[in-house]
């Protein structure tokens, strides 16, 4: 069994969206973000392409942002979905 490529190269850009909406993304959270008409219609737009990059980097700055706990006060989970 291989997995359905998203785009025709190894770089990460638009057609990855174009492929999310075209029900050949990578992930069962891929195919999800269809289900919703909120997120169905943002995905159907960065297929377009209109604001992929800028809205990428927004994202990636956003996540910079989160205070990740380390030490003592940090934990690593047994199970990602579920506080130990």
């Amino acid at each position: 069994m291989s997995m359905p490529r998203v785009c025709k190269s190894l770089f990460f850009h638009a057609d990855v969206a174009a492929g999310v909406a075209k029900r050949r993304g990578l992930f069962q959270s891929d195919a999800a973000l269809l289900d919703n008409s909120k997120t169905r219609a943002y995905v159907l737009q960065q297929a377009r392409g209109s604001t992929f990059f800028h809205d990428f980097g927004v994202s990636m700055v956003k996540m910079g942002r989160i205070g990740v706990l380390t030490g003592r006060t940090g934990e690593i989970r047994k199970m990602c979905r579920v506080p130990n």
